[in-house]
C-alpha cells in the first residue's frame, strides 16, 4: 500500500519532470504522466477522479489499456444497462415508451448530472420519460465517441422493452458535440434511431470551439478538486485528443485528420439533424447581455456565440431558430446543470414538442 508520504514524494518528483518535459515535448510528458497514473496511483479512485483523468489524457489510457480508462456504456446512474433485450427488461421494470438521454460534458461522467440535488433527466421522469445516461471517455476524439454512440444507441433502442415512441437528447458541453457527431454518423450509417429523435437540446456546448486559455483554467479547477492530482499543476498544458477537438468544435473524423495532415482547407460543417427540434442554451457570468465582453466570456468556458453555433469567418451558422435559443445571465458552466431557469426552458421545449408525437403500434 502506498503511504501518503511516498505518494507526495513521487508527485513532487513528477512535477519537476513534467515542468521540463512539457517544454520539450508534450508527447513525452503525456507518456510520463500515464506511467505515473498507471503505476503510482492507488488502485481505487473515485469516479470523479477517473472522469477527470479520462478528460485530460483518456486517449493515452486507451492506448495503454489502463484500468482507469472510462468505457462507453449506457447507465441509469445505478447500473450499466445491457444491450440484450431480455436482460434490459429485467433491469428496467419501470420503463416507458419515451426516453430522455443525457450526455455529459468534458472531464465528467453520468453520475455528475445530479448537481446540487437536481438532475435534468430525473426532472423529466415525472412527465413519463425514462432517464438514461451515456458514460464515455472524454479524452478520445469527439468523432470517435460520436460514431460509437450512434452505433450503440441503435442497439439500445432495438433492445428497449417496448416500442420507443420518442427520444429526447440533452447534451451538456462536449456532450452536445458528441451528440451532433452521433447524429451525423447515424445518417452515414442509415441508422433507425434518428427517426425517433424528437428534441435535441445543448447546454453550453462549444459548437464553434472554446478558447484554450479557458479550457486550461477548467482543467486546473478540476484537478484542484481531485485528491492526489491537485499538485499536478502542469496538466493544463497536456491536451488529449478530446480536449483539442473541444477547442475547435470538431465532430467528424476528417476534421482532426485534416488538421493532423496540416491541411489548410476548411472542413465542411455538418448541420443540425433534419426533422428534429434542435435547441441551444448559452449563458453569461455577467448580467448585462448588451456587453460584448460578457458574451465573449460566456459561462466561463464557452462564449455565447459558440454555444449558439453562430457564424464565424470559418464556419457557417448552425441556424438555430431564434425561438429555440436562450441565453441566461449570472450562470456559470456547471450551473447549467441545475439552474431553475434552465430547467424551465428544457421542460418547456420538450413538453411543447411532445404534443405532436403520433400514435404508434406496440412493438412486436
Amino acid at each position: 500500500m502506498i503511504s501518503r508520504n511516498n505518494l507526495s514524494q513521487k508527485l513532487q518528483t513528477l512535477m519537476g519532470e513534467l515542468s521540463s518535459k512539457v517544454a520539450e515535448n508534450r508527447v513525452v510528458a503525456k507518456e510520463k504522466l500515464s506511467d505515473f497514473i498507471e503505476n503510482g496511483l492507488p488502485p481505487v479512485q473515485s469516479e470523479a477522479v477517473i472522469a477527470t483523468l479520462n478528460g485530460i489524457l483518456g486517449d493515452y489510457l486507451v492506448q495503454r489499456n489502463s484500468r482507469f480508462r472510462q468505457e462507453m456504456v449506457f447507465r441509469d446512474q445505478k447500473q450499466t444497462l445491457s444491450l440484450d433485450a431480455v436482460v434490459l427488461n429485467q433491469q428496467l421494470p419501470e420503463y416507458t415508451e419515451r426516453i430522455v438521454l443525457c450526455v455529459h460534458g468534458w472531464c465528467m461522467n453520468d453520475v455528475q448530472w445530479k448537481w446540487k440535488d437536481h438532475d435534468h433527466g430525473r426532472s423529466l421522469a415525472k412527465y413519463g420519460y425514462t432517464p438514461v445516461y451515456l458514460r464515455y471517455n472524454t479524452g478520445q476524439h469527439i468523432s470517435v465517441n460520436g460514431e460509437s454512440f450512434a452505433l450503440m444507441l441503435e442497439q439500445l433502442i432495438s433492445a428497449w422493452p417496448c416500442q420507443v415512441r420518442e427520444l429526447v437528447i440533452i447534451g451538456h458541453s462536449m456532450g452536445g458535440l458528441v451528440t451532433r457527431s452521433a447524429c451525423y454518423y447515424a445518417q452515414q450509417h442509415q441508422l433507425d434511431w434518428l427517426s425517433t429523435l424528437r428534441t435535441f437540446i445543448t447546454l453550453g456546448t462549444p459548437h464553434n470551439g472554446a478558447p484554450l486559455a479557458q479550457l486550461a483554467c477548467w482543467i486546473d479547477d478540476r484537478v484542484a478538486e481531485a485528491p492526489y492530482l491537485k499538485m499536478l499543476n502542469k496538466l493544463s498544458e497536456i491536451r488529449s485528443s478530446g480536449t483539442k477537438d473541444l477547442s475547435k468544435g470538431f465532430i467528424q473524423h476528417t476534421d482532426w485528420q485534416s488538421a493532423n495532415d496540416n491541411d489548410t482547407g476548411l472542413p465542411e460543417r455538418p448541420m443540425l439533424p433534419a426533422g428534429v427540434m434542435c435547441c441551444a442554451i448559452a449563458s453569461c457570468l455577467g448580467h448585462n447581455l448588451k456587453d460584448d465582453n460578457n458574451h465573449r466570456l460566456g459561462d466561463g468556458l464557452v462564449p455565447v456565440s459558440s454555444a449558439l453555433g453562430e457564424s464565424t469567418d470559418e464556419l457557417p451558422s448552425l441556424n438555430y431558430p431564434e425561438e429555440n435559443t436562450w441565453v441566461g445571465v449570472g450562470i456559470n458552466h456547471l450551473d447549467l446543470l441545475t439552474h431553475p431557469q434552465v430547467t424551465g426552458k428544457l421542460e418547456q421545449w420538450v413538453l411543447t414538442n411532445t404534443l405532436d408525437v403520433p400514435d404508434v403500434l406496440p412493438k412486436t
